[in-house]
């Protein structure tokens, strides 16, 4: 049923901009969005998807502490992701978005309190 409601998603993009609802404006029938919304609740549980959405002031905020590894599955455009403890890494949405980053813990720089980084735990 999950598949059929959400159709193919190739990509960490496809999954981003399903979360964050830039495609609900594609969608018309409200049934069918209806249905993505439970879907998308259900993916994200089974999954085990941790969304965070929220200005962090260009400080960065730690997410997960370096014994958590975690899998980036994408980040807004202008935000920025670390490993916890490597103060000297900064990587953008070019550089995560569509790599499955795999980190030591995450720490989130943004100025942007609309759209969510979508990451799980591994």
């Amino acid at each position: 049923m999950i598949s059929s409601v959400l159709g193919s998603i190739n990509t960490s993009n496809e999954i981003y901009d399903l979360l964050n609802g830039i495609a609900e404006e594609k969608i018309e029938n409200n049934d069918i969005k209806e249905k993505q919304q439970k879907a998308l609740v259900l993916v994200k549980e089974n999954i085990g998807l941790i969304e965070f959405k929220g200005e962090t002031d260009a400080y960065w905020k730690d997410l997960e502490t370096s014994d958590v590894k975690v899998m980036v599955l994408s980040i807004p455009a202008n935000t920025f992701i670390r490993s916890a403890n490597d103060l000297k890494q900064e990587l953008s949405a070019e550089d995560v978005n569509g790599n499955f980053l795999i980190l030591d813990g995450l720490a989130y720089k943004s100025n942007i309190n609309t759209k969510s980084i979508v990451y799980m735990k591994v």
